[in-house]
């Protein structure tokens, strides 16, 4: 599956679930680096979602990884998602779903005062 494909697929799982904002930059190259592929928001979940598709063996550079760090480290929803996630995918994309987590080797590291 290609990440267009996964992208495709994650859309319309989203549309099923009420998620009726999306927004996705469809030519990247005046973009700053690394932001995330896909932007969801559910207004009667009070929840936005920001996400990094790939596909099961593509890299995240180090942008998109500052990107979705920083903006989990803000307490808002970010996650990177693959084919291979995609039951998570569908539990979290639900209303009342959990939130969205990065993997563990991605979460931010969270220092003591």
């Amino acid at each position: 599956m290609t990440e267009e494909q996964f992208r495709r697929q994650v859309r319309q799982i989203a549309a099923m679930r009420g998620w009726t904002l999306a927004y996705h930059t469809h030519n990247s190259q005046r973009s700053d680096a690394g932001w995330p592929d896909e932007v969801f928001g559910h207004p009667h979940a009070g929840r936005v979602l920001f996400v990094e598709l790939k596909t099961d063996k593509g890299r995240i550079r180090p942008a998109q990884r500052e990107w979705l760090q920083h903006l989990a480290a803000c307490g808002l929803e970010a996650a990177l998602w693959r084919p291979r996630d995609l039951r998570l995918i569908v539990d979290t994309l639900a209303p009342n779903g959990p939130r969205a987590q990065l993997p563990e080797e991605l979460r931010p590291k969270r220092t003591l005062p």
